[in-house]
């Protein structure tokens, strides 16, 4: 059987697009592959070096451009649409998986028009424009959040949860030590805001100097500035532009700083740990707002907004968790309650009976 993944652009459309298709591949090696995204998105790094197949189409998302560029937007969808249909027909695509972004448009949009199944997984609580349009031409819409089913058909709404990759749910996560640990992400391309907070908070944290460690993924462009920031304050801290093994650093954290992308609450909550959650303010429709409330609504995490954020406060809040570590053990409690580990494997099983629907819709037509 063959699996079209059409998304990405950033880590949250990317990574859950790669745990469905890992998923695919564990049900039966002989199924095969290919992601379907832009020349400049994240999957153009990362999906060669897993070894999956990419095309890529030329397209731009509308939401949030000036009316120059959305017009440009708009004139390159016809194109966007016939690569897809092209891409699809020389892979021979049993059903095609979009997992979010305005990349995933053309291709689900191009699946339907042709008649083969398809699908589209929704991250977040208040789902994205291209979803929202596309959840009426989807066989199924699977979605993270039970906050999210009201925007899409209720007969063909299923709540998964967030696909996890095989590398976070297989690996076990190391035994923590007793120092500390603080893990600081912001996102798959680093966060310059989360990072100035954070620089400006060490100098606040001299108390917790010999008592604290900090994990950091930074980002390319801010890593130097950070090692400088933590050299000169003498914290014991190791800088990332970008983590590969998030297993042993979500094992290692007592308490996570980060942005409220969908795939990291869902590894969040997975994993079982604390976080104070910083939204990006920028994102579209405040999803990642609308995320973290959520969470922190049932009790499994903190937020600090944007307009509030001060390295100050940050740190402030960070002293607060380090002195009540009993807190955060209760926050711990309530991810695990949150997470939804065979969110893949359900999405899966969907996928090959929409396949089997349409062979046995196919074999009566020529009966």
């Amino acid at each position: 059987m063959n699996m079209a993944v059409a998304g990405g652009g950033t880590g949250g459309h990317l990574f859950p697009g790669i745990a469905i298709a890992e998923e695919f591949l564990q049900r039966d090696p002989e199924n095969a592959i290919l992601f379907i995204g832009t020349s400049h998105g994240l999957e153009a790094r990362i999906v060669p070096q897993l070894g999956f197949a990419l095309q890529t189409i030329r397209v731009k998302g509308l939401k949030g451009k000036g009316m120059a560029s959305q017009m440009l937007s708009l004139l390159l969808l016809p194109g966007a649409l016939l690569q897809s249909r092209n891409c699809l027909r020389r892979f021979n695509a049993d059903i095609v998986c979009g997992v979010g972004g305005y990349v995933s448009a053309p291709a689900v949009m191009a699946a339907a028009l042709q008649g083969t199944p398809a699908v589209i997984h929704e991250q977040n609580s208040f789902p994205g424009l291209s979803n929202r349009i596309l959840g009426n031409y989807a066989d199924r819409v699977f979605v993270s959040y039970e906050e999210s089913r009201s925007f899409f058909p209720q007969d063909k709404t299923v709540f998964t949860g967030m696909p996890l990759r095989r590398t976070l749910l297989e690996h076990r996560m190391p035994v923590r030590d007793s120092v500390f640990t603080i893990l600081v992400l912001g996102g798959s391309q680093g966060s310059h805001e989360i990072n100035e907070a954070v620089a400006e908070a060490v100098s606040h944290l001299a108390a917790l100097k010999e008592r604290v460690r900090i994990i950091h993924q930074s980002g390319a462009a801010d890593a130097a500035m950070l090692a400088g920031v933590y050299e000169k304050h003498r914290l014991d801290a190791q800088v990332i532009s970008f983590i590969d093994d998030m297993t042993s650093a979500y094992g290692k954290a007592h308490l996570v700083i980060s942005r409220a992308g969908a795939a990291t609450l869902a590894e969040l909550a997975f994993c079982g740990r604390a976080a104070l959650l910083i939204p990006y303010p920028h994102a579209a429709n405040n999803h990642q707002e609308k995320n973290a409330r959520v969470l922190v609504e049932r009790g499994a995490a903190q937020m600090l907004l944007s307009p509030e954020l001060t390295g100050e406060k940050l740190a402030q809040a960070i002293i607060d968790a380090e002195l009540h570590r009993e807190q955060l053990q209760e926050m711990e409690e309530r991810a695990r309650g949150l997470a939804k580990p065979q969110a893949a494997r359900e999405i899966v099983d969907h996928c090959y009976e929409l396949v089997a629907r349409r062979q046995r819709a196919r074999k009566g037509t020529f009966h």
